[in-house]
């Protein structure tokens, strides 16, 4: 399958925005990084703006889009319900964060934000993301039909959240916490195991093909219609794409235990950020790389 870009940049924005969103949460629950508070907002919102603008570099006519729709028991059409109602949902917390953070400024001892509105953004965060990943499990794309798809992408949001919020506090002059820190650890090894778990995964669903030797495509008739070992993500093109993946997955652990432990956020956190985007955008390059229809089989 080619490989998708606009959908690549809109899982990983959104994502990430998402991400950030949460640890936006989960520093208020910490009692953490105030003055951070609203430039990661905006960076917040900018991933999302970037991320819903990407995708409609998908559709070839995007004006059309809601000809698509017309039934609503569709799984696209329920699809796209719900990746709205979330997407107006974070919107909506957004909007009481940035009145909550207004009201907030120039007091010292006031908390950015009230605990319940925290463990909704992270609440909110989790399910967006876990929305987004889910519309792309299929049952006729095996390589896709699995749980650790949108898991997977939840990873990716605990590793980027964390560790983005960090270089905010860094770049405001502001301690990380040892609740952002911790949670840029965490986050780092939560994603690793989902991914290097989701390749392992893709690595497997091979096995749902049947393999078809006596059909050929009439404009090939000496090739066969589908080659299984391009099927795997850890063969031909797609095994550059997953070795990326892997190692951009796991490397970020490292980067975000020595930022934890020198406390220098501004260049770890930097560096964790980017190993992390560059590792979604390989896993996704190999998620599409992979996904081949059953019906070429039948």
């Amino acid at each position: 399958m080619e490989l998708q870009w606009p959908l690549i940049l809109f899982t990983t924005f959104v994502a990430w925005s998402a991400g950030l969103f949460g640890a936006q949460g989960l520093a208020v629950l910490a009692g953490e990084g105030k003055r951070a508070q609203l430039p990661a907002l905006i960076g917040s919102v900018a991933l999302l703006a970037i991320g819903g603008v990407a995708v409609f570099f998908h559709l070839e006519h995007w004006e059309r889009i809601f000809n698509g729709f017309g039934n609503p028991t569709s799984g696209i059409t329920q699809e796209l319900v719900c990746i709205v109602v979330m997407a107006v949902l974070m919107a909506v917390l957004m909007v009481v964060l940035f009145v909550m953070l207004r009201k907030s400024e120039g007091a010292a001892d006031a908390v950015a934000a009230p605990k319940w509105l925290a463990t909704l953004m992270v609440i909110a965060s989790a399910v967006t993301v876990l929305v987004t990943g889910h519309s792309y499990m299929m049952e006729a794309r095996p390589a896709w039909d699995t749980v650790l798809g949108p898991l997977s992408l939840l990873g990716v949001a605990c590793a980027l959240g964390p560790a983005t919020f960090a270089v905010i506090e860094t770049v405001r002059d502001e301690a990380v916490g040892r609740g952002i820190a911790l949670g840029a650890v965490v986050g780092a090894a939560a994603n690793a195991v989902l991914s290097v778990a989701y390749l392992l995964v893709m690595e497997g669903s091979t096995e749902a093909y049947t393999e078809v030797g006596t059909y050929f495509d009439p404009t090939h008739p000496t090739a066969g219609v589908v080659d299984m070992a391009a099927l795997s993500p850890f063969a031909g093109e797609s095994a550059a794409m997953a070795v990326v993946a892997a190692i951009c997955a796991i490397a970020p652990i490292v980067t975000a235990v020595l930022g934890k432990r020198s406390g220098n956020w501004k260049l770890w956190g930097a560096v964790t950020v980017a190993l992390a985007v560059v590792g979604a955008v390989a896993l996704r390059m190999a998620f599409y790389s992979v996904g081949a229809s059953v019906y070429l089989f039948y």
